[in-house]
């Protein structure tokens, strides 16, 4: 008979009284030998040949006795046994040595590893079993008490309550072993001193407390109920709900105090989505990483403010669903990444992790040496958060941007440290995302003055503090104006011109672009009517509009833009709108069903910044595109870099070969012009013809033009200011 295949079917028939042995044993026939031995004596066996088929065993099933061979190749059973007792208690699981009867030596090593009997060979059969019985047996003894003690313990704590009778005459207080559990205490460690409550309730809960209990609440007050802090022993706090009654003396004179107390800090401190702790816990361990700080300073501690880059744009585009899924799997990622193990740091707990607010998570990290340890813990998170996601059949790749703070000084408060870290997170994700960033003095200024930034700008969106520019799109074999580019400008009313550089980037990092965008939008598509209704009837010119990828993510943005064009009167072949390549790779799947809405409804697609976003020829195919813009960037270093010139070259071909309309950005001299005619290039833009302008100069330009057309029933209340622009 061949033991490993013994009784495969038998063993898993048999019931969970059946006691279950695991035979480790190289020697096939000694583990043969056992294992019919063991048979016959009623037991259920699993025999394998190797120490490491046994480890993988034993993490499948259960087994409640181990036969081990002391004497095998590759793991030993002293080696096997050191990692089973990693796991099992040697009075959860007997391990039973099998070895040599000269072989004294091993069996002493074998009780000082952690076996607890052993048997020799040749076996005696009588003996054996006799052995491997008394162990079965007392475990099933020992298993029966632990399931009577669990049941009694499980009971008892079923309503999760400590019990307690307060003798207000006396000053003295019954608490159950509950009450005291709860804070950490045995029922021995506490007296039954009223001050024993009173000590560890938090300052901040002490007057709230005392005025439910002990200060003689009204007489009509017949219960009592209150939240407050207590101090456990583990030197944290716990959210604990008070309840109880009064008993008076007569109806005035509260002589005893009796009720419960639940431990509701799971409730008040964790955060329902991801299971972390929240904010509120967080910061309690914080303080008291700073008081345990001012006790040992030896060494420092540090604070992680983690966000996830374009989470908005993930709830706008695949609903709130996908976005609460995408937040467990981020915590998920950092418990496991923060829970290894390293010489880096040491971890307190899961309580280290927190869900801050929203998309946001903060990390403690305490007993630091020096602060790079923080920063190979910051490039551990943003490696272990990069692995895609897929969501809704979207893949995403995630990111976060990472602003950290040392804890340095015995005299900081938990919410500077906080407020430093996120400073720190917004100037990472501010320079590109996907990075992590120190905390640095000047930093707080910038971050004052960019809500300074956001406070103007939604001033400016309430006050029309806004207008638009136009600069030409020049048919370069005609000469003649085909288009305009639509740049949005600011005047403040205290700073004066505000340049798109300055603004444009904080209007995205706080969402005020969409509403920008769509102020943009309309006042263009405005224009775009007026100019086709009086001075281009019998051809179409048409005006681009930059669009935020924000504002192109907003579920109701297709709609949204039409009735935009339905209110403006807009001819929808008119209008252009341009993303930036940058945009339509990195978030290609979903901005696709937007492009095809919106050439459905008849309006062209542009790329600006072409040949900066390193996209494919495959990507473009899959795009409705009417026009490539090649950035300025090349445009300025094609008559001296030859890489640039390349570049414009393949970009024209390329623009030739999908039939799409090539417009230069950016062209200032006559020899760049001419250079793009020989190359191919049928439109440009730049300030050899025109700097942007506005509404009223781009008309006299217009009508400055060779090839214009005569103004169309021009409107009487059109003004024709003076232009210094070249005719």
């Amino acid at each position: 008979m061949n033991s490993d295949k013994l009784l495969t079917g038998d063993y898993k028939a048999l019931g969970e009284n059946s006691t279950r042995v695991l035979i480790v044993d190289d020697e096939t026939a000694s583990r043969e030998l056992l294992a019919q031995m063991l048979v016959k004596g009623g037991y259920v066996v699993r025999p394998v040949s190797s120490g490491c088929d046994a480890l993988n065993v034993m993490r499948q099933e259960p087994f409640d006795i181990v036969l081990l061979d002391i004497v095998m190749p590759e793991m030993d059973g002293f080696e096997c046994l050191e990692l089973i007792r990693k796991d099992h208690a040697v009075s959860k699981l007997p391990v039973i040595m099998v070895t040599d009867e000269t072989d004294r030596n091993n069996i002493v090593a074998a009780f000082r590893a952690g076996a607890n009997d052993y048997i020799t060979r040749p076996f005696d059969y009588e003996l054996a079993l006799a052995r491997i019985g008394t162990h079965a047996k007392l475990r099933m003894t020992l298993s029966a008490l632990r399931a009577s003690e669990e049941r009694y313990a499980l009971a008892a704590r079923g309503s999760n309550d400590g019990l307690w009778d307060w003798d207000v005459k006396q000053g003295t207080v019954y608490y159950s072993p509950r009450w005291k559990a709860m804070l950490g205490y045995s029922d021995r460690e506490i007296s039954d001193s009223a001050s024993e409550w009173t000590n560890r309730v938090h300052p901040d809960d002490l007057e709230k407390f005392y005025h439910s209990t002990v200060n003689q609440p009204s007489a009509s007050k017949t219960n009592l109920e209150c939240e407050i802090r207590m101090l456990h022993r583990d030197g944290g706090y716990r959210w604990m709900l008070c309840r109880g009654v009064y008993v008076r003396n007569g109806s005035v004179v509260i002589y005893r105090l009796a009720g419960s107390l639940t431990d509701i800090t799971e409730g008040k401190v964790g955060d329902a989505l991801t299971g972390l702790p929240n904010r509120l816990l967080f910061v309690d361990r914080l303080e008291r990483a700073i008081e345990k700080f001012a006790r040992f300073p030896e060494s420092f501690f540090a604070v992680m403010f983690l966000d996830l880059d374009n989470f908005k744009l993930i709830n706008d585009s695949l609903g709130h669903q996908a976005g609460d899924r995408l937040l467990i799997t981020i915590a998920r990622r950092l418990e496991a990444c923060l829970r290894t193990s390293d010489s880096v740091c040491r971890l307190h707990e899961k309580s280290t992790l927190a869900r801050h607010a929203g998309d946001e998570f903060t990390v403690l990290l305490e007993a630091l040496s020096i602060p790079e340890d923080v920063e190979i813990v910051a490039n551990r998170v943003l490696t272990a958060l990069s692995e895609p996601i897929d969501l809704e059949g979207q893949e995403i790749f995630p990111t976060v941007s990472i602003g950290w703070a040392v804890g340095e000084s015995p005299s900081v408060r938990a919410e500077d440290l906080l407020r430093e870290a996120d400073t720190a997170m917004y100037h990472a994700k501010r320079e590109g995302r996907n990075r992590h960033r120190r905390f640095e003095i000047g930093m707080q200024h910038r971050a004052t003055m960019r809500l300074q930034l956001e406070k103007d700008l939604r001033h400016a969106l309430a006050h029309d503090e806004f207008y638009l520019n136009y600069q030409p799109i020049i048919g370069l074999e005609s000469s003649c104006v085909m288009g305009f580019e639509t740049l949005v400008r600011w005047r403040h009313p205290t700073k004066g011109l505000v340049p798109p550089q300055e603004f444009i980037s904080t209007a995205e990092e706080t969402g005020l672009i969409v509403p920008l965008g769509w102020w943009i939008t309309e006042k263009a598509c405005e224009q775009a009517a007026l100019w086709e209704a009086q001075y281009y009837q019998d051809r179409h010119l048409f005006v681009t509009v930059n669009c935020a990828v924000k504002q192109l993510y907003q579920p109701d943005f297709l709609n949204q833009f039409k009735e935009i064009l339905e209110r403006t009167g807009a001819n929808p072949h008119c209008i252009c709108i341009e993303v930036t390549e940058s945009t339509l790779m990195d978030r290609a799947e979903l901005i696709r069903p937007v492009l095809i809405g919106l050439r459905d409804m008849g309006v062209r697609i542009g790329i600006d910044d072409f040949g900066t976003g390193y996209s494919s020829l495959a990507y473009l195919h899959r795009f409705p595109l009417d026009m490539l813009k090649v950035d300025r960037s090349f445009i300025n270093t094609m008559l001296e870099c030859n890489e640039s010139f390349e570049i414009v070259r393949t970009i024209v071909d390329l623009g030739h070969n999908l039939r799409l309309k090539t417009v230069a950005e950016g062209v200032e001299t006559e020899t760049q012009r001419s250079k793009l005619a020989e190359l191919g290039c049928k439109f440009a833009q730049g300030y050899l013809w025109s700097p942007p302008v506005n509404h009223e100069l781009a008309v006299q330009y217009m009508l400055s033009q060779p090839s214009s057309r005569v103004p169309c029933a021009p409107s009487t209340t059109e003004v024709r200011a003076t232009s210094l622009l070249p005719a």
